[in-house]
């Protein structure tokens, strides 16, 4: 049954085992959505189109979509509605949009609306969206309240969804994965197609993300490597040079220079995702994972990870999998093995314990600023506060010899050497 609340947490009981607590929305969140110019600095950090207008513009249909996590539990369109020149002579009527239905703009609507309730700091809550085609989308408003006359029903709809979705993946790291990026540059200083040395497919091939459209259909420029999983970062790691040194034996130019970071060329971002297997994407897990993860890695980070993240690399991106999800905020770590270890080490470490631990930047707009502006003297004393923390984790002492170096590097104050070959660190060749 639906218990009770405890702190910001909403307790699921079945019988006498207690699952994992489905969370309510903090009331830091509540209180900054308050005031409409925080909701859409928010959600434009995240690369989410917002208006300040309330009325839809002739041609554009108006959403409601009322959400638990990414979950729709309902929603509505607006009618059109009688207009003489550019105003409405009525206000509009809503119908309700069926969940199963699979109109494009429907889908992007779901998906636009889940990312603003993400992003807003919330869990649950009602979106608002106008839409003119599943290309021309912006949110207007984000509610952290579902309609009073719904809020039972769509209570127990979400219980019912959270507690399906748990028993799939029950929270219980069973492997960790990963497919870091690196580009290649010419010695003349520009960039070589991957896709002229590698195949798509294998251990190591090519990233299919079309960047640019001049490029043709079989033309890709960022290589990736595909390691084997592991349930032990360390035999993941050592999966991660194996996988490099497949590269080097592919590439064979000892004149081309492998380049990790967050964007060595312009217009071409790369990542260092992580794959969590046996694991579910909640908010909670996912914000572990930036506060832990993604804002500590800004202290080394390189100025083009700030540009990669007009478009990548936002707080909370992923990807569900069939295996449970990737993780796809962080750049390219392929910069040092030092480095790429502590990532491993230290993801692992959080997917374990993340219920214990208690950082909450994405209550705090300053911890926010500071990553998408990559600030790093801001986010400092954060670092050091979650390191702190981070050691009293049991699990911990499994990996305090990568961690304490990674966090060692981390508070040095140099940024990576994102505009160096790799392979000298890698000792390739």
């Amino acid at each position: 049954m639906f218990a009770r609340v405890k702190g910001k947490r909403l307790i699921l009981q079945s019988g006498a085992r207690t699952a994992e607590a489905m969370t309510a929305n903090a009331k830091e969140a509540q209180i900054l959505l308050q005031r409409p110019e925080i909701g859409r600095w928010l959600l434009r950090q995240s690369g989410i189109p917002v208006t300040t207008g309330k009325s839809a513009q002739p041609g554009w249909r108006t959403y409601k979509v009322s959400l638990y996590q990414e979950h729709v539990l309902h929603m509505e369109r607006s009618m059109e509605s009688p207009q003489w020149l550019l105003h409405r002579l009525e206000e509009p009527e809503y119908q309700q949009v069926a969940l199963s239905v699979i109109e494009p703009e429907v889908q992007v609507v779901k998906g636009l609306a889940a990312r603003s309730l993400y992003a807003a700091g919330i869990d649950a809550g009602e979106v608002t969206i106008m839409a003119a085609s599943p290309h021309r989308q912006k949110v207007v408003q984000v509610e952290p309240e579902w309609p009073q006359q719904d809020k039972d029903r769509f209570m127990q709809a979400a219980k019912d969804w959270w507690e399906a979705r748990i028993r799939q993946h029950p929270q219980e790291l069973e492997k960790l994965g990963a497919d870091p990026e690196f580009a290649l540059r010419k010695q003349t200083g520009e960039m070589a197609l991957a896709s002229d040395f590698l195949k798509v497919g294998g251990k190591v091939g090519c990233d299919t993300t079309r960047y640019r459209e001049e490029l043709a259909m079989h033309q890709h420029p960022i290589a990736e490597l595909r390691p084997d999983p592991s349930e032990d970062p360390d035999e993941l790691f050592f999966h991660i040079q194996e996988a490099l040194q497949l590269a080097y034996k592919k590439l064979g130019n000892s004149k081309l220079e492998w380049l990790a970071g967050g964007m060595p060329f312009s217009g071409y971002p790369i990542g260092g995702h992580i794959h969590f297997s046996g694991m579910t994407a909640t908010f909670s897990l996912r914000r572990k994972l930036d506060a832990y993860l993604a804002l500590p890695l800004v202290l080394i980070e390189d100025s083009g990870c700030v540009t990669r993240r007009q478009r990548y690399g936002f707080l909370g991106d992923f990807r569900e999998k069939s295996y449970g999800f990737e993780y796809r905020t962080l750049p390219s770590w392929l910069v040092h093995p030092d480095i790429a270890r502590g990532v491993l080490h230290l993801a692992r470490l959080i997917a374990t314990g993340h219920s214990q631990l208690r950082a909450a930047p994405h209550l705090q707009l300053s911890m926010i600023k500071a990553y998408y502006r990559g600030d790093k003297a801001a986010l400092v004393p954060y670092v050091e506060q979650i390191w702190e923390e981070l050691r009293g984790l049991p699990g911990y002492v499994l990996s305090r010899i990568h961690l304490d170096r990674y966090f060692s590097i981390l508070l040095k104050g140099d940024s990576w050497a994102s505009d160096e070959d790799l392979r000298k660190a890698w000792s390739l060749g």
